[in-house]
């Protein structure tokens, strides 16, 4: 009777791996779609209104990643 509490235990470490690993990817897919979309939009400003919120064209790509992460 020793074996059945080990089984479930690791029965639910394997689900709860699983699902660390669902919900990384899951982030992942949103940091990824959080910074294509930054990208996306910061690229359509003109370069005036890039330089109104204080960036040049230089800065998009760092500002989108740090956005990314912050999720």
């Amino acid at each position: 009777m020793q074996h059945a509490p080990s089984l479930h235990i690791e029965a639910v470490d394997i689900v709860g791996r699983f699902t660390r690993i669902v919900e990384s990817w899951t982030l992942n897919r949103k940091r990824e779609a959080s910074y294509a979309k930054t990208v996306k939009e910061l690229n359509s400003l003109t370069s005036r209104e890039l330089a109104d919120i204080g960036l040049n064209r230089g800065d998009i790509e760092d500002v989108a990643r740090k956005g990314a992460l912050a999720l």
